[in-house]
């Protein structure tokens, strides 16, 4: 029971609140595919800036390694002397002409006997004792500054060898400078690595900026991680993402109002069809006594933004489209419903009038509806009445006598409606077998009035009463005209003075009243004499 009615709930939502919905979707879809070409977009734009400032590292840092290099090919020839004042005096003077190079140093047999930092030969000791099977490496040593590694590049020349050394907090400098907040990473041929961190940690996920050096001698990295490009777009693309999410409220809104804006009518009409939105409403037809004998079935259109609409203005536009045969299955298999519920208040006989136009009567649809609605009462429970309008003229007789013969056949009665006003009532009755005349409201408003055309309803009763037609008065809203009607023999009634078209549960709801009240007055004695 939970589930159903959480499924109900989900479901009347989403019927109310479809075109918000479905506008929200249209934005949300904007967005998301603006949002996603920025996203690329500003992905693109970070890749490229990581590779331009890669670009950069190796430049400079290639650089500092090349120095290294001439100031070691200066030095190379130094190996074959001893370690004299000019010795060291001509690798300080390489070291100070090489500013990237902190010192150049002689190394034999894994001791360094000669440097650019003193004047004289160093003895083999631990602090002189330095491995330099690496080309590129980075190490500490006692010699220089135990507390930080220092990057060595090394060329051997048989068992001696000539060693740069290049201060690592410059080359971390470097990357700082270049990388900003993208980490930087040099990575040597030995795997040892030289990193910039930023308030990024590092990871393994991400997209891989590598660019190889020259002769392969170090790799200069970056990993973008995917807060990174969030970030950079936060940062740099803030104003693209503020229009975005603009242009697609923008677009909602209009959304909004195109899916809100009211379609011709036709398509609001199949629309409704569809959607169930044409109400029956039933108006009481008194009989002579005062009490609802029956009930005329009217069409009601309630549109979910416009409200009620009247009858006029999309009836005739049915009968054009053909959707009436649609709509009148509708409202009497609804009526139908309402009356088997309570069909023990409703009076033997009960007369229940619908209307059917003229392009209802040239197939047997309307035949097959009323079929269906007899069917399902006890015989002589309810008595069903088409009410033909003449808004259009019969054009194909033939059929239209079938169909009425077939009615007749069936136990459902034919009235005119609107008698009088149309140019073909006379020809109906002189084609057809009608039961019911129904006098128009407009003469029934006329009663009373100095205008008064009395002569029309004389002569409209007189003609009833000749061919044994029963006679009812629409539009019936005052004492005035029901007295003189019931003076002029008219049998049934129907109009404001006895109620407005109600819908069926308050209908049902007055029958059940009056059959109570009926009950009740054959219940009491009778006094006679």
């Amino acid at each position: 029971m939970t589930l159903t009615c959480k499924n109900w709930f989900l479901i009347r939502f989403v019927t109310c609140y479809k075109h918000f919905l479905l506008a929200m979707l249209l934005g949300l879809s904007v967005l998301t595919l603006g949002l996603g070409g920025i996203y690329l977009h500003g992905r693109s734009n970070l890749e490229d800036l990581v590779k331009e400032k890669a670009t950069i590292a190796n430049a400079l840092f290639q650089n500092t390694i090349d120095e290294a290099h001439v100031a070691i090919n200066k030095a190379t020839p130094l190996l074959g002397a001893a370690c004299t004042p000019a010795t060291a005096a001509e690798l300080k003077r390489i070291s100070v002409l090489s500013p990237n190079i902190r010192t150049v140093n002689l190394v034999k047999d894994d001791y360094i006997y000669c440097s650019s930092l003193f004047s004289k030969a160093l003895k083999r000791n631990a602090n002189t004792r330095i491995a330099g099977d690496s080309h590129l490496f980075l190490a500490t040593h006692n010699y220089f500054n135990p507390n930080e590694k220092i990057l060595f590049l090394s060329s051997a020349v048989g068992e001696t060898y000539v060693i740069a050394s290049i201060d690592v907090q410059y080359i971390k400098k470097t990357l700082k400078t270049i990388g900003q907040k993208i980490p930087l990473t040099i990575t040597l041929n030995n795997q040892q690595r030289v990193t910039y961190a930023t308030s990024y940690s590092e990871t393994e996920d991400g997209t891989l900026i590598a660019l190889n050096s020259r002769d392969d001698e170090f790799t200069i990295s970056s990993r973008i991680s995917q807060t990174m490009y969030l970030d950079y777009m936060l940062s740099h693309l803030y104003i693209s993402m503020s229009l975005c999410v603009i242009i697609a409220i923008v677009i909602s809104i209009n959304g909004y109002r195109q899916l809100k804006r009211p379609r011709s009518l036709q398509e609001e009409l199949r629309r409704a069809v569809k959607e169930n939105e044409f109400l029956p409403y039933l108006q009481p037809i008194v009989n002579h006594q005062g009490r609802v004998c029956g009930a005329e079935i009217l069409m009601r259109w309630h549109h979910p933004n416009q409200g009620f609409i009247m009858p006029d203005l999309f009836i005739p536009l049915a009968e054009d489209t053909g959707l009436i045969n649609v709509m009148t299955t509708q409202v009497l298999t609804s009526v139908k419903s309402y009356l088997l519920q309570n069909h023990q208040y409703l009076p033997d006989g009960f007369h229940l009038a619908i209307n059917i136009s003229p392009c209802q009567c040239n197939d047997l649809l309307f035949y097959k509806d009323c079929l269906s609605f007899m069917s399902a009462f006890p015989e002589g429970k309810v008595k069903l009445v088409a009410e033909l309008t003449e808004r259009e003229f019969i054009k194909d007789t033939g059929h239209a006598a079938l169909l009425f013969e077939k009615l007749h056949n069936l136990g459902v009665q034919i009235a005119l409606d609107d008698f009088g006003t149309g140019h073909s009532s006379l020809a109906y009755i002189n084609q057809f077998n009608i039961d019911i005349i129904k006098i128009d409201k407009s003469f029934t408003h006329l009663i009373g009035s100095v205008d008064m055309p009395s002569h029309i309803v004389d002569n409209v009763v007189d003609l009833a009463n000749r061919l044994n037609i029963d006679v009812v008065a629409e539009g019936v809203e005052n004492a005035t005209q029901e007295t003189y009607l019931k003076q002029h023999n008219i049998q049934f009634f129907q109009g404001y003075l006895y109620d407005k078209p109600l819908p069926p549960a308050i209908f049902m709801q007055k029958m059940k009243e009056q059959s109570h009240g009926q009950k009740r007055l054959q219940a009491a004695p009778s006094f006679e004499g």
